[in-house]
C-alpha cells in the first residue's frame, strides 16, 4: 500500500553540472527542463519508487533533505514568470528533495511541480521518508 504518490521530475547532481549553458536559460521559465527523469513518485513502507529510473529501499538512502545546492540554485527554482520571479524562490518553497545515496550518488527531485508557481511538495515528503530511513537506519 502507498503512503504517498505523485508525479517527479529528477537528476543526479551530475547531470545538472553537465546541463548546457542554452538549456539552463529556457530551464528559467520551465524548471523542469533541467529533470531528464520524469514519471511517477510512489513511497510505499519498504520502497521509493521513481518510476522507471530507480527502486530505492531504505539502506540505499544515507539522508534526507530538502534544500538549494549549488547544481539547483533559489535562483533556478526562481525562475521567472513573465520577467517576474516565481515563489519557487521564496524560503523552501521551489527547493529540491536532496537524497544522498549509500553509493556516494545524489538525487536531486522535485515533487508535483508546479508551473505557474515554481513550487514544488518536496517539503511535504521529507518526515515520511526520515521514518521510511529510520526503518534500516
Amino acid at each position: 500500500m502507498a503512503v504517498l504518490r505523485g508525479r517527479f521530475c529528477a537528476a543526479t547532481v551530475d547531470e545538472l553540472r553537465d546541463t548546457s549553458a542554452m538549456r539552463r536559460w529556457a530551464a528559467l521559465v520551465d524548471q523542469r527542463l533541467l529533470f531528464p527523469h520524469r514519471g511517477s513518485i510512489e513511497l510505499t513502507a519498504d520502497h521509493l519508487d521513481l518510476g522507471a529510473w530507480r527502486c530505492l529501499h531504505p539502506a540505499d538512502i544515507r539522508a534526507v533533505s530538502v534544500n538549494y545546492v549549488a547544481e539547483f540554485s533559489r535562483f533556478a527554482a526562481g525562475g521567472t514568470r513573465g520577467g517576474f520571479p516565481s515563489l519557487g524562490n521564496i524560503r523552501n518553497l521551489g527547493a529540491p528533495l536532496i537524497l544522498d545515496l549509500a553509493s556516494d550518488e545524489r538525487l536531486v527531485v522535485l515533487i508535483d511541480y508546479t508551473l505557474w508557481s515554481g513550487t514544488n511538495k518536496a517539503a511535504s515528503w521529507e518526515p515520511a521518508i526520515r521514518e521510511f530511513l529510520g526503518r534500516s537506519h
